[in-house]
């Protein structure tokens, strides 16, 4: 029985590390979903410090790819949502819908957006006497278009369906937070001082409202 027993505990041993390695992944992986929420959350609260970790901990990039991929969907599927019901009114025609393609252009279209907006921004921050690397900005901006997630269907719907007040009262709404949101992030990310980083924000506004009045219209 001695024997029986000693083999029994050897084999518990031997199995306990491989049981190990079987939990290691699954526990890194939990671990790194509850990183990503708990950065995403202290960005929706407007903390500067979450920003700084964030890219202290090397996963900036892919959390701004995944925030900016995310909004592209959001915003094709809306698309789509909005279109289909113009389709069943027979305001669109059959052919002219592809719902792949309308997908596919939605991410692309947020990730040149995002592009765009982030060099733009970092030509006035480097103007204004910001840091001279364009990578913190443009991960930070990606990484707060997470705040931008509820006005993507508002903005679809507003493109394809004629916008009511409280559409567009949805719209400002969100609009105005997610401004705060990506200004709490190029601010950390700019270095530059409240006063400057407000003037450089108005420019901004003003220039790519500019440019997002003529695409929409």
């Amino acid at each position: 029985m001695a024997e029986i027993s000693s083999k029994q505990s050897a084999g518990e041993v031997m199995a306990s590390p491989a049981d190990g390695r079987h939990d290691r992944p699954a526990s890194g992986a939990v671990k790194r979903k509850m990183q990503y929420f708990n950065y995403m959350k202290r960005i929706l609260r407007l903390e500067g410090r979450g920003f700084d970790e964030m890219m202290n901990s090397g996963l900036a990039l892919r959390y701004c790819m995944v925030n900016v991929a995310v909004l592209g969907l959001i915003y094709g599927g809306s698309a789509i949502h909005f279109s289909k019901r113009l389709l069943v009114q027979g305001t669109v025609h059959t052919l002219t819908f592809n719902a792949v393609f309308i997908l596919t252009a939605g991410v692309g279209l947020a990730f040149l957006v995002h592009g765009g907006a982030a060099l733009f921004i970092w030509v006035f921050c480097r103007g204004a006497g910001g840091r001279r690397q364009f990578m913190p900005p443009y991960l930070n901006i990606g990484a707060a278009s997470i705040a931008l997630w509820p006005l993507a269907p508002a903005l679809a719907a507003a493109q394809i369906i004629r916008p009511g007040v409280f559409l567009i009262a949805y719209l400002i709404l969100f609009a105005l937070y997610g401004s705060v949101v990506e200004y709490v992030g190029v601010h950390r990310a700019s270095g530059l001082s409240s006063l400057k980083m407000t003037i450089v924000a108005v420019v901004t506004v003003i220039y790519i409202g500019c440019f997002l009045y003529l695409w929409a219209g």
